[in-house]
């Protein structure tokens, strides 16, 4: 049941108690009563009287106000987070960084303030006093310097909004650029005190846009004894410039680097044994040469990453050490980065265990290359491991295909080992390269089973290149499902050889999905499909010889649009039996 607020002669009584009893200690009289006894008193003693009210309730609200925060502190004592070993509230601290220049992130140094064990627990950990933010107010860096005691460093720089630094009018004014500026380029005030305790640095992590970077060079060229993780981003909003040429002080190996938009001295020595590499955004990454013999150096890497990076148009172009063995290596991820890159991966550098694999060049070029040829060459049982067509057993592996506007992508996905590979060539002249991925997959034993998937904006290409591979086919546009009418229709050698007399005698999945806008044309749609039925699947035609059935033919389009097929229905699932016809897919 809730408590009900005392009552008016409750609260009168106590007045009147406490306002005796002031009276007594001070040895003055207070008038207490109703409205008519204060019209008695005189002006000074009047004074006096709403004085010692004053007085009164000020004591009662901070007693008030004190006995109320011993009962919520008691209450509060009763908690579970309270009675968290030291330990636990350590792992749980450690999620706070130690200042920010939010309102709405809370620091470490807010967290001092909660209640004295915290303060105390704080205090008392110098773990949690790792974190050297150079946005630091210069007034806490020797705070946290000397919380951290003789622990390595973190070194941060992260990227603040430029609206933090503008004022209402400013941010108003600029409000074009705002959007485009992501970070100021300002000299933090604790930079003196950060090149202090280099020596202690343990990872520097630094997010810089728009301005000099003398500063920034000078923090990575001193001595690190003790550096293990380097991660430096540049973001430019309209510009292609890059940070560096800077060169790392002496020191142990790295176990992580992280460069984009910035160029280091690829030869350092403290580029080996790394766990992790991320280099990208910019024309001057190492070389192909420079990259594997960091891999060579590297043997317990377990993810890679080449994001927008391309070679120096000098250096040698081939790799004359042996095989690069990653055996740890988990993710290997190259995307929107040069062909020589990918190239060299694939024909100098093994990584047996890597389950997550994407390899995408993202520049369409019209002209096949050196490259392209050394990726397909026969044989290459890298190429056919990112294919997943090396795998233990003789099962025939399934490969995911997908041809498109800017190139061929290859998928490979295994959910119960839990792999994942994805492999883009972007050509435009998509017809030059297509013989050297036949000819490379169909010498493989076994061949795979291809799904391959035509998109309505793929170039117009030829079935008979998948004819000995295609499994399943899926086409989108009309222009690709007629073309696939007329060839499907098609022998592509001699009778003697039974089923393998047609072209891609090993389809059983196929779709046909048209145009939504399109419209029924008799000559292009409706006596090919017939024809198609009839010549390769009837026993009527074709001498008698039809290929196998299929287990799905799926025809998509507009019942609207195409009038006549969708009334023949029936008559086509006779001659097929897995024949269906569905609304277009939107």
């Amino acid at each position: 049941m809730p408590w009900r607020p005392p009552s008016d002669d409750a609260v009168a009584k106590a007045f009147s108690v406490l306002m005796a009893s002031m009276s007594e200690e001070n040895g003055r009289a207070f008038v207490s009563g109703d409205n008519n006894a204060y019209e008695l008193l005189s002006s000074p003693e009047l004074a006096r009287n709403v004085h010692a009210v004053w007085l009164a309730q000020s004591c009662m609200v901070r007693k008030m106000d004190l006995y109320v925060a011993r009962m919520q502190h008691q209450r509060n004592l009763t908690l579970p987070v309270h009675r968290l070993p030291l330990d636990v509230l350590a792992l749980i601290f450690e999620e706070f960084p130690v200042w920010s220049p939010s309102k709405d992130t809370t620091s470490i140094l807010d967290l001092l303030k909660v209640d004295h064990g915290w303060r105390t627990a704080i205090l008392n950990l110098p773990e949690l006093w790792t974190a050297f933010p150079l946005d630091l107010p210069p007034k806490l860096a020797p705070l946290v310097l000397a919380r951290s005691k003789n622990l390595p460093l973190t070194l941060t720089y992260p990227s603040i909004p430029a609206r933090k630094y503008l004022e209402d009018g400013e941010a108003q004014e600029h409000s074009q650029d705002i959007d485009e500026i992501e970070t100021m380029e300002l000299v933090p005030s604790p930079l003196g005190a950060a090149l202090g305790g280099s020596p202690r640095w343990r990872k520097i992590d630094l997010t810089l846009s728009c301005g000099l970077y003398e500063s920034a060079e000078e923090l990575l060229e001193a001595p690190t004894p003790a550096l293990e993780v380097l991660r430096v981003f540049v973001k430019y909003p309209a510009s292609s410039s890059t940070m560096g040429p800077f060169t790392l002080a002496a020191g142990p190996p790295l176990k992580e680097l992280a460069l984009h938009r910035v160029i280091t001295s690829w030869h350092s020595p403290r580029l080996v044994g790394l766990i992790k590499l991320d280099l990208g955004d910019t024309n001057s990454g190492p070389s192909t040469n420079q990259l594997l013999r960091i891999l060579s150096n590297s043997p317990q890497l377990e993810h890679l990453s080449l994001t927008d990076l391309q070679p120096p148009a000098y250096g040698a172009s081939s790799w004359s050490s042996g095989p690069v063995l990653l055996e740890h290596l988990k993710t290997l991820h190259v995307t929107r980065s040069a062909n020589k890159y990918i190239s060299a991966l694939l024909e100098s550098a093994q990584f047996p265990r890597c389950t997550s694999v994407q390899l995408w060049d993202g520049y369409v070029i019209n002209a096949i290359s050196d490259e392209d040829a050394r990726i397909w060459s026969m044989g290459n049982e890298q190429t056919a491991a990112v294919l997943g067509l090396n795998m233990v057993g003789t099962e025939r592996r399934r490969l995911n295909i997908l041809i498109e506007w800017r190139g061929i992508r290859f998928k490979n996905q295994d959910s119960q080992l839990q792999e994942h590979f994805d492999l883009d060539i972007c050509r435009k002249n998509l017809h030059l390269l297509l013989p050297l991925i036949e000819q490379f997959l169909t010498t493989w034993d076994p061949i795979p089973d291809v799904k391959l998937k035509v998109m309505k904006d793929a170039p117009l290409l030829s079935l008979s290149v998948w004819s000995p591979l295609l499994r399943s086919l899926h086409v989108r546009g009309s222009k690709h499902c007629r073309k696939a009418l007329v060839e499907l229709a098609k022998q592509s050698s001699p009778l003697g050889l039974g089923n393998a007399s047609w072209i891609c005698p090993e389809l059983s999945e196929l779709t046909l999905q048209y145009d939504i806008d399109d419209q029924e044309d008799d000559s292009r749609d409706i006596q090919p499909l017939y024809f198609l039925l009839n010549q390769r699947w009837s026993n009527t035609g074709s001498n008698g010889l039809s290929a196998p059935q299929l287990s799905s033919f799926t025809w998509r389009g507009n019942r609207d649009a195409f009038p006549t097929l969708w009334r023949l229905k029936a008559e086509l699932k006779e001659i097929l039996p897995s024949f269906r016809m569905l609304g277009p897919e939107l």
